[in-house]
């Protein structure tokens, strides 16, 4: 004799056995390859550290942890491709400030959100921005470099990793705050743009310390002020931009860890318990801090705050500097 089971008991126990295989599923995890993109070039500050932590993760549980560069529209690209993957911690976002921060309010049609779309998991603060020229260009100070460009208004060019890059925003952050007359030239990529600043083809940039520390050092780029209120450890001889006579010009930055919204609880929780402790070992947190970043470490809602206060600033500076949205 055949027993025929209400239908409705059928669906209620073909799902009770599907949630019981996804929350095994999540108590396994990770048991195959984690994918982090970094949505900028690789060798970019963005990519090293995504590296080291891409290294930490895989020592830490045994399975692959790669690195996959998606660079393109000042990072929104990359961006985009990691909030529209799966949300099971398999593929994951470390970015910088620019794609979540800065682009959506220099530009008008972003394709995700920048705080629905993602769940944070690791950060770190960056030693903010440096504003470097090329040595051949007579200009030895930061008031010789706005005082210069206003005498010659538009003869002088500043490139940045793309439009909606936190490069591009402090560069208009500067001549909102100075007067200073500049011509913004975006490239695909802070590299591109360094290499084009180093053969003279543009003259300024406002970069991370830790892309441009080498060449500073090298005496391939000369230095003015970094773009923060207090000196850096990396050239304590370097002064702040107010101690070099423009107030209002920080730009703080941070580099960060995130997975697509929707991504399991316990997910996100195995992935910061395993980050804290491996980054805060000596020898990976003096790595961090020779790649031009700090040590003050931020996970979960305090990641979203920042994020939070960054783009209401950038909002709020393209407003009153007058920027129109690309």
């Amino acid at each position: 004799m055949t027993v025929r089971r209400p239908a409705a008991i059928v669906v209620i126990v073909a799902a009770a056995l599907g949630a019981g295989t996804a929350a095994s599923a999540q108590s396994g995890y990770p048991n195959r390859t984690i994918k982090i993109v970094a949505p900028f070039p690789a060798g970019a500050p963005v990519d090293s550290v995504a590296r080291l932590v891409a290294d930490r993760l895989e020592k830490a549980w045994g399975q692959p942890v790669v690195v996959e560069n998606r660079p393109g529209g000042g990072g929104i690209v990359g961006t985009n491709a990691a909030a529209k993957s799966a949300a099971d911690g398999y593929t994951l976002l470390f970015t910088s400030t620019s794609p979540l921060a800065a682009a959506p309010a220099l530009t008008k049609s972003v394709p995700y959100d920048a705080v629905k779309d993602f769940a944070p998991i690791w950060a770190i603060n960056a030693s903010g921005l440096v504003v470097v020229v090329n040595p051949a260009l007579p200009i030895g100070t930061l008031a010789e470099l706005v005082e210069h460009s206003r005498a010659h208004p538009g003869r002088l060019s500043f490139a940045s990793s793309g439009h909606g890059t936190t490069q591009h925003l402090a560069g208009e952050l500067f001549m909102a705050r100075t007067g200073a007359k500049l011509v913004h030239v975006p490239y695909r990529g802070g590299f591109a743009g360094m290499s084009d600043l180093m053969a003279g083809h543009v003259q300024v940039m406002f970069d991370s310390l830790g892309n441009t520390l080498q060449n500073i050092r090298a005496g391939k780029l000369r230095a003015l002020a970094v773009l923060r209120n207090r000196r850096s450890a990396q050239l304590p001889d370097l002064p702040t931009a107010a101690e070099a006579g423009v107030v209002g010009a920080e730009m703080g930055g941070w580099l960060g860890l995130f997975a697509p919204a929707g991504t399991p609880p316990d997910v996100l929780d195995k992935l910061t318990a395993a980050l804290l402790p491996v980054m805060r070992e000596p020898e990976t947190m003096s790595r961090i801090i020779d790649l031009g970043n700090e040590d003050d470490v931020m996970t979960g809602q305090v990641v979203m705050r920042r994020l939070a206060q960054d783009r209401a600033l950038f909002t709020e500076i393209v407003e009153k500097a007058g920027i129109e949205p690309q």
